[in-house]
C-alpha cells in the first residue's frame, strides 16, 4: 500500500533521486547561463520577461524555477533564495547581520535555514504536482509528466515519514528534511490538489499508491478528529474550525469516498460539513459579526498595526487569501458527492469567496498587501502605515516579519486568487467573464518581482535588519501562474 511495504526504503529514495537527477542537472546549468544581478532581484534572470506572451512568461517561469525547488532528498525546496549566481538553497550566511529566528509557532528549528527551505515544502510540492498534470493535461507533453512525477515523489517521502514514525496519512512540515509534528491544514491542501490532479494521468501503480495515501490521511484525520497538532503542542480541531480549513477536511474524507466506496467517508463528510459554516460565510464575515454585536476580542494583530485601529474596524491577517483553500476544497468535494454538494452549491459558494477578490489588492501595481485595516461597517479597507517594531518576546509566533505591520507585499495572495479565479471560470458562469479577466490581467502584468514571497513595493516597508524576506521565491506563484495558464488554455478562455 506504500512504499516502505513494497520495497526496501533505499529503494525508494533511489528512485525518487534517479528521478530527480534530470531536474538538478538542468537547475546547474541554469545558473550557469544566466546574467548576475543584484540579491533580492529576479528582473536579471528573467530578462525581458514584460515584454513576453503569456505562455512564454510561464514557460519562462518553469525552466528557471523548477529546477531551483530540487534537493538531493527528493524533498522540494519551497523558496529558494534569490542570489546573485541564480536561484539555490538559502545558507546561514545570507542572514549575517539580519535579525534571524530559530523558533516558529511553537517549532525549534535544527538550522535557521529550515523555515526558508521547508516550512512550506509541503505546499511547493503539491502546487507543483498540480500545475504540472494540468499542463500535461493542455498539451500532453511529456516534460509535464516528468516534472509532475518529481513533485509526487516529495509528497511520497513527506507521507513515508509518517508511516515510519507510525503515524501513516500525518503529513508534517518536513523541517530539515526529516520527520516532524509540526504541520497546518494548507499542507494538506495543497498534496490533496496535487494527488488529486495527477491521479487521472498517473501510472497504475502510482494511482494504488495515491489511493491508499488518500485514504490514509482520511484515517488519520477521522482518528485524531481533525485536530492538527502544531505550534506549543496544543489541538487546533479543523472540525470545529467553521471556515476553510473544515472545508479541507469535508474534501479529504469526500476524496477518501470517491476513490474506496467506503460508506464510512461518506458518513464522514457529512459528519465534518455539519460545523462548517463555508457554504455561507467567509473568514471575514466572522470578524465582522463579532465586531457588529459588541463580543470582538482585540487580537494580538491588531497589536502589531498600531494603535491606528479604530473602532468598528479590525486588522486582517491572513484572512482574504485563504478564498482558494475554500475552491479548491469545493471543487473536489463536488466531484466526489455530487449528490451531497451538487453543481449549484457549488457555484454559489465560489461566487461568495470571491467576492473577496478585491479586498486589499492595489489595483495600479497589481499586488496585495499582507497589512490592512477593514472596516466592519461597510468593509472598505485602507494600507497600514509602517509601525515600529515590537520586542522579540512580542513577536507574533517568533517571526520577525510578524513583529511590524507596514504596506509590504505578500506574493502568495496573488497566486491564490489566480487559481480561484480558474476555479469560478471552470464552475461559476455568472462569474466566468469577470474571474477570466482578472487572470488574463494578472498573466498580461505578471513581472519577475510577482514571484517573490515578500517585496517591498518602494524599499521603505521593510526595515534592514529583515529585508533579507525579500530575496525568496514563493513557493506557489509560479507554481500557481503555471497551472493557471494552462487551465485558461483547457477552458478556452485564451488562444
Amino acid at each position: 500500500m506504500c512504499a516502505s511495504r513494497n520495497s526496501p526504503r533505499r529503494d525508494f529514495l533511489k528512485t525518487v533521486l534517479a528521478a530527480g537527477a534530470a531536474w538538478s542537472l538542468a537547475g546547474r546549468a541554469a545558473a550557469a547561463t544566466v546574467p548576475t544581478g543584484p540579491p533580492g532581484s529576479l528582473n536579471s534572470l528573467l530578462p525581458g520577461f514584460d515584454r513576453l506572451k503569456p505562455e512564454d512568461k510561464v514557460r519562462r517561469i518553469e525552466r528557471l524555477t523548477a529546477p531551483a525547488r530540487v534537493h538531493p532528498t527528493g524533498i522540494m525546496i519551497c523558496m529558494p533564495y534569490i542570489a546573485p549566481e541564480g536561484l539555490r538553497a538559502v545558507r546561514s550566511s545570507d542572514f549575517e547581520g539580519m535579525d534571524q529566528f530559530t523558533f516558529n509557532f511553537g517549532h525549534q528549528f535544527k538550522s535557521d535555514t529550515d523555515f526558508f527551505t521547508n516550512e512550506n515544502s509541503l505546499t511547493a510540492s503539491g502546487s507543483h504536482l498540480a500545475a504540472q498534470s494540468i499542463r500535461f493535461l493542455a498539451t500532453g507533453e511529456q516534460e509535464a509528466l516528468t516534472a509532475a512525477r518529481v513533485a509526487y515523489r516529495s509528497i511520497r517521502i513527506v507521507y513515508e515519514f509518517g508511516v515510519q514514525a507510525g503515524n501513516p496519512g500525518f503529513l508534517g512540515k518536513p523541517f530539515h528534511f526529516e520527520y516532524s509534528v509540526h504541520t497546518t491544514g494548507d499542507q494538506y491542501l495543497h498534496s490533496l490538489w496535487g494527488l488529486w490532479t495527477f491521479l487521472p494521468i498517473a501510472s497504475p501503480d502510482e494511482q494504488k499508491e495515491i489511493r491508499a495515501m488518500l485514504i490514509a490521511m482520511a484515517d488519520y484525520q477521522i482518528k485524531v478528529d481533525y485536530t492538527i497538532f502544531n505550534r506549543t503542542g496544543g489541538g487546533w480541531n479543523y472540525r470545529l474550525d467553521p471556515t476553510d480549513y473544515n472545508a479541507i477536511m469535508a474534501a479529504l474524507v469526500a476524496a477518501a469516498y470517491k476513490v474506496s466506496g467506503d460508506k464510512k467517508y461518506r458518513d464522514a463528510y457529512e459528519f465534518v460539513v455539519r460545523t462548517g459554516q463555508w457554504q455561507t460565510k467567509r473568514r471575514v464575515d466572522y470578524i465582522i459579526g463579532k465586531i457588529q454585536d459588541g463580543s470582538y476580542v482585540a487580537r494580538p494583530w491588531d497589536k502589531i498595526a498600531g494603535a491606528n485601529v479604530e473602532a468598528g474596524e479590525f486588522a486582517h491577517w491572513e484572512q482574504i487569501q485563504h478564498c482558494q483553500f475554500t475552491a479548491i476544497s469545493v471543487a473536489i468535494i463536488h466531484e466526489c458527492v455530487p449528490d451531497l454538494f451538487p453543481a449549484e452549491e457549488l457555484r454559489r459558494v465560489l461566487a461568495l469567496w470571491w467576492a473577496d477578490q478585491p479586498v486589499g489588492f492595489d489595483t495600479e501595481r497589481w499586488d496585495y498587501l499582507y497589512w490592512f485595516i477593514v472596516s466592519a461597517k461597510d468593509r472598505s479597507w485602507r494600507p497600514v502605515e509602517l509601525t515600529p517594531r515590537l520586542p522579540r518576546e512580542q513577536w507574533l509566533g517568533g517571526h520577525p516579519m510578524l513583529s511590524f505591520a507596514s504596506k509590504w507585499v505578500y506574493g502568495d495572495c496573488l497566486a491564490r486568487f489566480q487559481w480561484t479565479a480558474m476555479v469560478v471560470a471552470r464552475h461559476c458562469p455568472e462569474k466566468r467573464k469577470e474571474a477570466a479577466t482578472f487572470a488574463a490581467e494578472t498573466l498580461r502584468r505578471l513581472q519577475p518581482r510577482h514571484l517573490v514571497w515578500i517585496s517591498d513595493p518602494d524599499g521603505r516597508q521593510v526595515p534592514p535588519e529583515v529585508n533579507y524576506f525579500t530575496r525568496f521565491l514563493s513557493s506557489e506563484v509560479p507554481e500557481s501562474m503555471i497551472a493557471s495558464y494552462w487551465e485558461g488554455r483547457r477552458l478556452k478562455l485564451w488562444a
